[in-house]
Formats: C-alpha cells, sequence, structure tokens
C-alpha cells in the first residue's frame, strides 16, 4: 500500500506541474497561444501529460477524491494528442483556451486539496 501511494503522490505532484505549464500559458494571454506554435504544443502537451498521469492513479485515491474528473480527462487526452482520429484539424486553439482557463483551474485546486491514505 505504501508503494501505491509513493506513486499517487508522484502522479499528483506531475500533474500539477504541467498544470502550471497551463497557468503559465493563461497568463501569456489567448492572443500569444493562437498565434504562437510553441505555446500552443507546451498546451497541448501538458494536457496530454496530465490525462496520462490520471490514468496511472490508483483507484483506491480516485475513490478518495471523487470531486477529480478523472473519467473527463482521458476523452480529452485523445481528442489533443490524435486528432486525426476523430477527423478534427490540429489542435483547437478555443478547447486548448477553455481546459486552461476553466478545468484546468478547478483540477489544480482539488488535486492541491487531495487526501492522501496516512
Amino acid at each position: 500500500m505504501k508503494d501505491e501511494e509513493t506513486r499517487d503522490r508522484y502522479l499528483v505532484d506531475e500533474m500539477l506541474r504541467h498544470l502550471e505549464v497551463l497557468a503559465e500559458v493563461v497568463r501569456g494571454g489567448k492572443p500569444a497561444l493562437a498565434s504562437n506554435a510553441v505555446t500552443r504544443y507546451a498546451a497541448a502537451h501538458a494536457i496530454e501529460l496530465v490525462a496520462e498521469a490520471a490514468e496511472k492513479v490508483s483507484r483506491s485515491f480516485k475513490n478518495a477524491n471523487p470531486s477529480v474528473p478523472w473519467n473527463e480527462l482521458r476523452p480529452l487526452r485523445r481528442e489533443v494528442a490524435h486528432p486525426y482520429d476523430v477527423g478534427a484539424e490540429s489542435v483547437n486553439v478555443d478547447q486548448l483556451w477553455r481546459f486552461a482557463t476553466a478545468d484546468a483551474v478547478r483540477i489544480s485546486r482539488r488535486l492541491r486539496d487531495a487526501t492522501f491514505r496516512a
């Protein structure tokens, strides 16, 4: 059980680190996101990594923290990482901005308040 908690703590820390990248993108403004390919790449990759880490978090941690929208992250990752699978064009700036300004903030707050088993 201790190893599972250690892994969960690591994954949550990683998620928070990637969410901070999104917070930095927001500080730069939507025009910078729209006009700068590197900024868009950073935002999209941060979302992918948040979703990947979320998938690896243990079931017991997810059950202890139901306010984190665990099930919403995987589909978003798939859309960002594989837009060609759903017939979309390259990463949608509006979708990235919406996630970075609303969902990422909410998820970050909930992860910071997460409960770990003692």
